[in-house]
């Protein structure tokens, strides 16, 4: 149960979040369009309660107040309907005053040019509140809040585990920070979170805290001074990943040159910095993004974290063989598609991260949208791109370099059953073994789940590549 909010706020936060949901549900925006676009919709922490909750229990939700409608409303009128289940959400699933959360709702239907349905919502919610909580919220089927498809494909991979798996979709993720180690030691930052009365408790790693209960990030201890950044536990392990491997190539002569070729928003790129600088392994860091806007944004999450970034300029039409100078202590920058060739790097790298584009389907307790609009065609088209930024991205890893694979998927088929088509399209790659302490073994990489793991839903697959043999005769 949520903690009782402040329901006084002007505006009705009861019409933003109806408003937020039509363009979900009528439009197919996406929770990530509404926080760039209408981040006024996301205002308040109250806002985000009832957006983010009445998502989570979204179906729910909707058979609970159809049952109680005596005809279905028309599909103009969503919009009522879904000031409705916000309604029904704040009865069931919070403390917010039943008076207060049902008098808002009636309120927010003049706000939205319907003043008629005053008397439908009031009647309806009070129909609800009249009901026992057991009898109007039910404990629902953790599979009932997935649609069918998903729940079965689910079910398919995960046997008797995807029951948890759908269940933990339907809770709140947790609030993990990274602490940035050019900025603070873990042990100082520690001590002013317990200064501030911030409860955490330790990662796996010692930069990783995760908050007993979710922060405004802005009100950090030495959040504006880069002295933190929010990482999900399961993000944060690229980079314990790439440090694992790159172990071997850092006793060669020069800097290691590594691209992280999907950037934005940064977590992973930045976090592997901040190792490999407190490691003092030599590197150059490349980073690449199809999105000027993403990048743009990235930059500014590199300057508070102290990371200076520049921005790369291509030579090649003038000097085919132009070797880049970026930096040591910059991240350099292009927009470009890393699925196709050339790059504008003119560069073969040590290691390459593909944090590839996936349905997200392993973030969905922080996207609940992902569950009410991805379709099992959407699924489908993921793979074949997967494999077109593997492909494309492998001729630029050296001999003995490696690719590390990565999405925030727990479907199959965009994480094994991509890496098994590209092993047979590529003799010279071979799987590495990964160790880390979170997550199962698959058949190629490594899995993990929010059940198991407290992490996102992520998937990592390391690659090496052979070493080029030269023929003596």
């Amino acid at each position: 149960m949520a903690e009782a909010t402040q329901t006084t706020q002007r505006p009705n936060a009861r019409v933003d979040v109806s408003r937020a949901l039509t363009q979900i549900m009528r439009h197919g925006r996406t929770l990530e369009w509404i926080r760039g676009n209408r981040s006024q919709w996301l205002a308040t922490a109250l806002h985000q309660e009832l957006l983010f909750g009445t998502l989570r229990h979204y179906s729910s939700l909707q058979a609970l107040v159809g049952s109680h409608l005596k005809k279905p409303l028309k599909p103009r009128d969503l919009d009522i309907m879904h000031v409705m289940l916000v309604g029904a959400y704040q009865l069931n699933h919070t403390q917010i005053a039943e008076h207060a959360a049902i008098n808002e709702c009636v309120t927010a239907s003049k706000a939205l040019g319907k003043a008629w349905a005053k008397g439908l919502i009031n009647a309806v919610l009070r129909s609800i509140q009249r009901q026992s909580l057991s009898e109007s919220a039910q404990v629902s089927d953790p599979r009932g809040e997935h649609p069918d498809w998903m729940a079965d494909l689910l079910t398919n991979q995960y046997g008797d585990a995807a029951t948890q798996l759908m269940a933990a979709n339907n809770q709140r993720a947790p609030m993990t920070l990274r602490i940035n180690p050019c900025v603070i030691s873990t042990a100082d930052y520690k001590a002013q979170l317990k200064a501030a009365a911030i409860n955490f408790t330790e990662g796996p790693w010692p930069e990783a805290l995760t908050l007993e209960q979710p922060q405004p990030a802005a009100d950090l201890p030495g959040w504006h001074g880069g002295a933190c950044a929010v990482q999900d536990l399961g993000a944060q392990c690229a980079s314990q990943i790439m440090m694992q491997l790159l172990t071997d190539h850092a006793t060669g002569d020069g800097a290691l040159r590594l691209l992280d070729a999907c950037a934005a928003p940064g977590g992973k790129l930045f976090h592997l910095k901040e190792r490999l600088t407190v490691a003092g392994i030599a590197h150059r860091l490349y980073a690449l993004d199809n999105k000027a806007n993403r990048l743009e944004d990235l930059a500014r999450i590199g300057r508070r974290l102290g990371h200076r970034t520049e921005e790369y300029h291509d030579q090649h039409s003038e000097n085919t063989n132009h070797q880049d100078d970026g930096q040591e202590d910059s991240v350099t920058l292009s927009c470009a598609d890393a699925g196709e060739s050339p790059l504008p790097f003119n560069e073969a790298f040590d290691a390459i991260l593909i944090d590839a584009p996936c349905t997200g389907s392993g973030t969905i307790r922080r996207n609940p949208d992902i569950r009410l609009l991805l379709s099992p065609q959407a699924l489908l088209q993921q793979p074949p791109q997967q494999q077109r930024l593997l492909q494309n991205l492998w001729q630029h890893v050296k001999p003995g370099g490696t690719l590390v694979y990565s999405t925030c998927s727990v479907f199959a088929e965009e994480n094994d059953q991509v890496i098994q088509s590209f092993l047979v399209k590529n003799k010279d790659a071979h799987v590495v073994p990964l160790h880390l302490s979170l997550g199962h073994p698959t058949r190629h990489g490594l899995q993990l789940l929010p059940t198991n793991t407290l992490t996102d839903g992520f998937f990592y697959c390391a690659l090496s590549k052979a070493p080029s043999t030269v023929s003596v005769s």
